[in-house]
């Protein structure tokens, strides 16, 4: 499996409950197929009237790629009234994990498109980025508990919250020092050899723009700009469908814009980038001459919401510091779609305020009024929906909608229990 491309099929061996894909086409029709898959996760469910005009397909060749599709598990027709039908796309058979790979903690969860369920699991770490070993531990408990096996799954996704290096999949140098168990390895591949799973690796950021772009904020937008703000703060882009990466895979790094060439030391050896003024060591940071220290971002965003001044003012100087990043971004990419993602976009308008009253948003509105800035919808979980969309679209599914036992409960998220792998607490 390519690591982290999103537009080619992988045929998967038989077994008791296959992953189904689309079978290989080649030539023309192979582009056909592409195209009708391309509209359904743009556009979600479409008749085929519609799916005929959006790919300027013919009637015919669109009903003979519906079919086969159908036929494929790959999508089904829901009937909406008398006279009409909808194509959609379904997974009914792919079992996928995601899995999320931060410098405090590891998430994974185990989605069963089969037996439509969804288990979670989640180590916390020590600040180093964990081991390859740790990932593939957890994901086979994960699929140990569902009692699943290798061939039983699409394949796994890994997002790391760290950019990868396009030509070798390993973590970007200038990133190592927070992921140094990570140091000159091929993420995919050498997870990929430890589970015999195929496995895709990829920016954290990255699926989560995939995810929003096609379940969330970003949805039906041809060009999409979303940016994570929490700890640190990542960007993804999303252009024509596609997770777009650049020539080295380090494309969508907002979170190193320089703001103030004078200004503090990035991680990443620059000074004033993006980063140093709205990640969450910096806001707590800003917040502490204040007398008013907080020990997270969330507690940040609750002081504020209860009317706490000083929070208030470090979220409110936080959004005037991404729109200007904002505003530098979409007059070199101009993307028609961007949302804000992370603990920071929890802050509603205290922050959007910010992000709109910045100098140079307002200059960009005067030329580009149709720019769309918003909050994300899809929450913490963003990544390891992403994590679903690529493997799914890597093996020629997709899901026009996130089924609702997808999307655990506020409950079920309290609930959840934090799994011991390795002897780790």
């Amino acid at each position: 499996m390519a690591h982290g491309e999103d537009d080619s099929s992988t045929p998967h061996d038989g077994s008791a409950r296959p992953a189904r894909s689309v079978k290989p086409a080649s030539g023309v029709r192979q582009g056909n197929v592409r195209r009708v898959l391309d509209a359904l996760r743009l556009d979600g469910p479409s008749s085929q009237a519609a799916l005929a005009r959006r790919t300027q397909l013919s009637p015919a060749t669109v009903n003979a790629i519906v079919k086969t599709l159908r036929a494929d598990g790959v999508a089904e027709v829901r009937p909406v009234n008398g006279r009409e039908s909808l194509v959609a796309l379904v997974a009914s058979h792919a079992a996928v994990v995601a899995v999320q790979v931060n410098v405090a903690a590891m998430r994974a969860a185990l989605f069963d498109f089969g037996g439509r369920v969804r288990l979670d699991a989640s180590v916390p770490l020590q600040g180093e980025g964990g081991t390859p070993a740790l990932v593939v531990d957890l994901v086979r408990s994960l699929t140990a508990e569902a009692g699943l096996g290798p061939k039983d799954f699409a394949g796994v996704a890994v997002g790391m919250q760290a950019p990868l290096a396009r030509a070798t999949g390993t973590v970007a140098s200038w990133a190592r020092l927070q992921f140094p168990e990570w140091t000159d390895l091929p993420v995919a591949k050498t997870l990929e050899d430890g589970l015999g799973i195929p496995v895709i690796a990829e920016n954290d950021a990255n699926l989560a723009a995939l995810a929003e772009w096609t379940w969330g904020a970003g949805q039906g937008a041809a060009d999409f700009l979303y940016v994570m703000c929490a700890a640190g703060v990542g960007g993804g882009l999303v252009i024509d469908g596609r997770i777009y990466r650049g020539g080295d895979g380090l494309a969508g790094e907002i979170g190193h814009i320089v703001l103030e060439p004078g200004g503090p030391v990035c991680f990443c050896g620059s000074r004033g980038c993006l980063t140093t003024f709205v990640s969450e060591r910096s806001i707590l940071l800003a917040l502490e001459a204040s007398g008013s220290s907080r020990g997270s971002l969330r507690e940040v965003v609750d002081g504020a919401r209860r009317g706490d001044p000083a929070c208030r003012r470090v979220l409110y100087e936080a959004g005037r510091h991404l729109g200007r990043a904002f505003a530098s971004t979409a007059k070199l990419m101009a993307p028609s779609v961007i949302a804000v993602g992370g603990t920071l976009s929890e802050a509603g308008a205290l922050v959007f305020d910010g992000i709109q009253s910045s100098v140079e948003m307002h200059s960009l509105r005067a030329v580009s009024p149709a720019i769309r800035v918003c909050p994300a919808r899809l929450g913490d979980d963003a990544t390891l929906f992403g994590g679903v969309a690529a493997v799914l679209a890597e093996t020629g599914q997709g899901v026009s909608t996130l089924p609702a036992w997808a999307k655990p409960s506020k409950a079920a998220r309290q609930q959840q229990t934090i799994r011991n792998v390795n002897g780790r607490n």
